[in-house]
């Protein structure tokens, strides 16, 4: 904004761009009290740039948001937007960068005296009532997705088509990608209610019924609509690989003779879907998305990502490949092998990178050293309670053991956090006598003591951490009342 302050208030706007790093800080009531203030105004451009900046917290937060014209005409295809986690890529994604060109066509080629009536009724709707949302979307889905297909396949020569889309081929496609999810809105959104919560951890037989009958519905309006809600229906899944292992036991009604052409879209979309995933981990607080990982800012890419968050993802990956693999083998499509093997190897990187050889940094270094000055130091909980995270990813390593090749590597880090944290121990051991004179040192000392030993009975186990417990036991006169 460009208001210069004249003690009317408007130089407030000249803040707008400091005002997205605080947005960050406050307290969540604040947050959402301030976000409202802004919605008001959301069309102006640094009104909008604070929005993007921001949207990490509105995803975490979401509070209810005042409904537009715009939101009511995202819902249908919402779920497959491109995703701002950096790494898990909706399966058939459609960038942000489509909603305003797809905007801007509906406005200015639908119908204008309806859209100004449905914009009249949004004002009016309380936020959170998703039926009446619905209800206006059920008017708008239908027109817009008319005049976005009048303007850009029929008539793609008005000025209007060739300034949003600049002779960009990805981009149309994706505009008309978002038609075919228009117009099969309210099958969307009544399947968006079978397959909740999001993101769904498994299918079960009610969800596959929920699908075949949200697929016939499709399939009534056009056969090729079906591979657009079956997209939808995999965005709402942990793993979008399920999908493919019942699909064919769906019957897609009047799409039935397009089911196997169907399978082989999907079934290429989620091994590439794979791919991008694996790509993006390189890019991971990068900012840069994909990359080809070959460089140092790949590897510290890697580095960066929490060890538990690093589990959880290469577990959804390699859950993602096992299914994809299972249905590739029972159908001797072999086509795919190969490159689902290069997923898991990007997928091994990744652990090892985020894992395993962070695990000395990441645990060993919460247990402090013996002071020189002979005083006890005290635990940090903060690094305590990280170096605790990192020993959980650690474990959970050994169920992708198998997948990834890595029996070894985990062999080798578990051995040596477990003579590190020995080590550690041992050495806090024998400095403790020279605290027993200092109530306060001696029961800092002895807290040190336990965590190292929680550290070692998480990395190592129960039995390995047994001769530790007994040691500090004794040294602390744990075991005085036992002869009493």
């Amino acid at each position: 904004m460009t208001e210069k302050s004249d003690g009317s208030g408007q130089g407030k706007a000249d803040r707008l761009p400091g005002l997205e790093s605080r947005l960050f800080d406050i307290p969540e009531t604040k947050f959402i009290e301030v976000v409202r203030l802004l919605e008001r105004v959301r069309d102006h451009p640094d009104v909008r740039q604070t929005f993007a900046a921001i949207r990490p917290r509105l995803v975490q937060v979401r509070p209810d948001r005042r409904p537009t014209m715009k939101r009511v005409l995202c819902m249908p295809f919402e779920d497959v937007l491109e995703s701002f986690s950096g790494v898990d890529v909706p399966l058939g994604r459609i960038e942000r960068r489509v909603i305003e060109p797809v905007w801007r066509l509906v406005t200015e080629c639908g119908d204008t005296a309806l859209i100004d009536q449905l914009d009249r009724q949004v004002q009016e709707t309380a936020p959170g009532n998703l039926n009446a949302l619905r209800n206006i979307g059920r008017r708008l889905w239908p027109m817009a997705a008319e005049a976005i297909r009048g303007a850009v396949e029929q008539d793609g020569s008005r000025p209007v088509v060739r300034l949003l889309l600049h002779g960009d081929e990805e981009l149309r496609r994706q505009v008309l990608d978002v038609a075919a999810f228009l117009d099969i809105g309210l099958t969307v959104e009544t399947l968006k209610d079978a397959l909740a919560p999001k993101p769904l951890p498994a299918l079960n037989d009610r969800h596959v019924g929920a699908i075949e009958q949200a697929a016939q519905a499709a399939a009534r309006q056009s056969p090729t609509l079906v591979y657009y809600l079956l997209l939808a229906a995999a965005s709402r899944m942990a793993n979008p690989a399920d999908l493919l292992a019942v699909l064919n036991d769906i019957d897609l009604g009047k799409a039935r003779r397009e089911q196997p052409v169907i399978f082989a879209q999907l079934s290429g979309l989620v091994v590439t879907n794979l791919e991008e995933r694996t790509a993006r981990l390189d890019g991971k607080g990068t900012g840069k998305g994909k990359s080809d990982g070959a460089g140092p800012g790949g590897a510290a890419a890697i580095a960066a990502l929490a060890p538990e968050e690093a589990i959880a993802i290469a577990e959804r990956l390699v859950a993602g490949v096992h299914t994809t693999s299972a249905v590739m083998d029972f159908l001797a499509e072999p086509v795919y092998r190969e490159r689902l093997d290069a997923v898991k190897v990007a997928v091994r990187t990744m652990v090892t990178g985020s894992v395993l050889d962070t695990a000395p940094q990441g645990i060993l270094t919460a247990v402090p050293a013996p002071a020189a000055n002979g005083r006890p130091v005290a635990v940090d909980d903060d690094a305590q309670t990280a170096a605790e995270d990192h020993a959980r990813a650690l474990r959970r390593c050994e169920g992708l053991a198998d997948a990834l090749g890595l029996h070894q590597p985990l062999k080798d880090a578990v051995a040596s956090m477990e003579k590190g944290l020995l080590e550690r121990a041992q050495a806090l051991l024998a400095q403790y006598p020279k605290t027993a004179g200092d109530p306060d040192g001696a029961e800092t000392a002895e807290i040190t003591l336990f965590y190292a030993l929680r550290l070692l009975e998480m990395v190592a186990g129960p039995a390995k951490a047994d001769r530790l417990r007994a040691a500090i036991m004794a040294a602390t006169g744990e075991f005085a009342g036992d002869g009493e």
